[in-house]
C-alpha cells in the first residue's frame, strides 16, 4: 500500500516520518541537518524541562530553540505536574511548537523518580514495587494540557508498551484519545526492557488496532524502534498498520535515512547513498549550525565526541578507514582547524581518495 503523508489533528505533514527526540543530539543544528537531506514529516525537540522552560534556563532555552526553516516541529515535555506542564505546553505554543508532545516513554531513572517519562505508564493498581496511581496522573496531565492549549494545535503522547507488561499500552492509548491527544507513538519495548532486545513490532499492532477501533482512524498511532533503513521501515508499518514511523537513533549516523525511507516506500527503489565527499559537506554544514546557534565552545565539543558515528556510512571498499579525518577532528583545537580537516578531506589531501569517490561530489 502506498504510504500517504500524515495528518495529526489540523497539521498536514508532507510524509509520514519523523524524528525522534533523541537525547543529546536533537537540537536545532542537527533537525535542519535532517531536514536538509529531505523525507522529514515532524521533527521533535529533546526532552524539555517545563521548569528549565518556564526559568529560562540556559540548557532549556538552547534545546527548544527553533527557527522559521524549522518547521513543523514538534516540542516534547516531560514531568507530573499537571499545572507546570500546562503552563510549559503554552510557552512552548509562544516559542514556535506547531505541536506538543507529552514524553511517556522515557525509561531514564533521574525522569521515571520524578513520576516522568514512562512512570506515567504505571497502570492505577501498581506492579511489583512501583507505586501506583501514575495512569491516572498521566490523564489529568492530558486532559490539563489539552484545555489550555490553542484549539490549533495539536497535543500528542510518546509512549512505550508499557511499565512492564505490553498489555498495557493499549488500554492507556485508548484513554489518551479520549482525554484529547491527537496522535500517539509506540516504542516497542516496556520500561524494563529500556534498549535492550527486539521492539515488538505485534505489540505496537495492538495498540494501532485498540486506537483504531475507537476513533474510527482518525487518531494516528506511530510505529517507533529498531528502524534502521528502508527495508525495517517498510516491514515495520506492513506489521504495525501505523499511520506512520518514528525514528531515532539510526538517524544520528545517517540523517538522510528519512529521505530513504520515503522514496523507497513511495517508488520501491532506495537512492544511492552519498558518497564519503558528500557526507564530509553535510558534516561540515551540521558543525557550521553549531557554532551558529550554540557557539564555538559547544560545537567543538559536540564534534569531536560525535565525528567517529557520522563518519560510519563514509567506509566502503573504495575507502576502507577514515581513521586520518576522525584523528584530524578529534585533535582539532579551534573551528578553523575543523573546517580545515573537512576540506582536506574533501581535497584529498588528508587521505588518499580515489577519483571516483572525489568526482562523486
Amino acid at each position: 500500500m502506498r504510504p500517504e503523508p500524515l495528518q495529526i489533528g489540523p497539521l498536514s505533514l508532507d510524509t509520514n516520518l519523523l524524528l525522534a527526540p533523541i537525547a543529546g543530539y536533537c537540537d536545532l543544528a542537527y533537525r535542519l541537518t535532517c531536514r536538509e537531506q529531505g523525507g522529514v514529516g515532524l521533527a521533535c525537540t529533546d526532552l524539555l524541562s517545563p521548569h528549565g522552560l518556564l526559568r529560562g534556563t540556559a540548557r532549556s532555552l538552547d534545546l527548544a530553540q527553533t527557527v522559521p526553516e524549522d518547521t513543523p516541529v514538534s516540542m516534547q515535555l516531560y514531568g507530573s505536574d499537571p499545572q507546570i506542564m500546562g503552563e510549559g505546553a503554552l510557552w512552548a505554543v509562544e516559542h514556535g511548537a506547531d505541536v506538543v508532545d507529552i514524553n511517556m516513554g522515557c525509561p531514564v531513572d533521574k525522569v521515571t523518580k520524578k513520576d516522568g517519562g514512562s512512570r506515567l505508564m504505571v497502570p492505577d493498581e501498581g506492579i511489583e514495587d512501583t507505586p501506583c496511581r501514575t495512569f491516572s496522573l498521566a490523564l489529568r496531565i492530558v486532559e490539563h494540557v489539552r484545555e489550555v492549549l490553542p484549539s490549533h494545535i495539536p497535543l500528542t503522547c510518546k509512549t512505550r508498551l508499557g511499565w512492564a507488561h505490553d498489555r498495557d499500552a493499549p488500554r492507556l492509548a485508548c484513554d489518551l484519545v479520549r482525554a484529547g491527544v491527537r496522535a500517539i507513538t509506540v516504542h516497542g519495548r516496556t520500561t524494563v526492557q529500556r534498549f535492550k532486545g527486539e521492539a515488538d513490532p505485534w505489540a505496537i499492532r495492538r495498540v494501532v488496532d485498540a486506537v483504531g477501533d475507537l476513533s474510527a482512524g482518525s487518531v494516528p498511532v506511530i510505529a517507533n524502534g529498531d528502524v534502521k533503513d528502508p527495508h525495517s521501515c517498510a516491514r515495520m508499518l506492513e506489521i504495525t498498520r501505523a499511520a506512520g514511523v518514528m525514528i531515532g537513533r539510526a538517524a544520528i549516523d545517517r540523517p538522510w535515512i528519512f529521505r530513504d525511507c520515503w522514496h523507497y516506500l513511495t517508488t520501491g527503489e532506495i537512492p544511492e547513498p552519498p558518497g564519503p565527499v558528500e557526507i564530509a559537506q553535510i558534516i561540515g554544514r551540521y558543525f557550521e549550525r553549531m557554532v551558529r546557534y550554540r557557539g564555538e565552545r559547544h560545537a567543538m565539543v559536540q564534534i569531536r565526541q560525535r565525528i567517529g558515528r557520522m563518519t560510519k556510512a563514509m567506509v566502503s571498499p573504495d575507502l576502507p578507514s577514515v581513521k586520518p579525518l576522525r584523528e584530524a577532528v578529534r585533535s582539532a583545537r579551534t573551528p578553523a582547524d575543523v573546517r580545515e580537516a573537512l576540506d582536506a578531506f574533501c581535497g584529498g589531501r588528508l587521505v588518499a581518495l580515489p577519483a571516483a569517490v572525489l568526482g562523486h561530489a
